[in-house]
């Protein structure tokens, strides 16, 4: 078993100040139940197998707002984000980490960003005019969950990281991304 983690960014006052597209994301979010703070971003992350801290590090891939496709070195810190624990075999694992590699660079979708609470706009569509395909953050992250068979592929792919964290929660474990065998607790 491999694990992949969906990681979640919770809107919060600290968050919403950082950039107006964070307001924005907040309010094309769909509704919460008993009206918590939406989720307005989302990662997939491939966590290392050692760490030499609790922060357990490892490649992280998604898109920022006007940027590209990225697949880095990461920790998470912030005390906003949500962890759900993807089980998936390794042949699964392997063929999300390759999406998510032959996806980088990949740019910003933002005709599909901009219109998804109104219209479905596909991540291929600049693919018709010759360009390459773009993604938003959910995007990208369903995209590769479709590649590796742990969504399926009649899946829509344009939707709010709200509501792929609404689809995720039921059928996936909260997680932490920390080595607790390297936190020292006292009581």
């Amino acid at each position: 078993m491999s694990t992949i983690y969906a990681c979640f960014l919770r809107n919060d006052n600290e968050i919403m100040a950082a950039h107006v597209l964070n307001k924005l994301a907040a309010k094309i979010a769909p509704a919460t139940p008993n009206g918590d703070a939406p989720q307005i971003h989302v990662e997939l992350f491939f966590p290392d197998k050692e760490t030499d801290n609790e922060l357990v590090s490892g490649q992280a891939c998604s898109i920022h707002y006007n940027g590209k496709v990225f697949l880095t070195r990461k920790r998470f810190s912030r005390s906003q984000w949500n962890f759900r624990s993807l089980d998936t075999t390794r042949a699964q694992y392997d063929k999300i980490l390759d999406y998510c590699t032959s996806a980088c660079g990949a740019r910003f979708n933002h005709l599909g960003y901009f219109l998804q609470p109104l219209l479905k706009v596909d991540h291929a569509w600049p693919e018709h005019f010759g360009m390459a395909k773009r993604y938003y953050c959910s995007e990208i992250c369903i995209e590769a969950l479709k590649a590796g068979g742990v969504l399926p592929k009649t899946m829509c792919s344009q939707v709010h990281p709200q509501t792929l964290y609404a689809l995720l929660k039921d059928h996936t474990t909260s997680a932490c991304v920390k080595d607790v065998s390297k936190i020292e607790l006292s009581f």
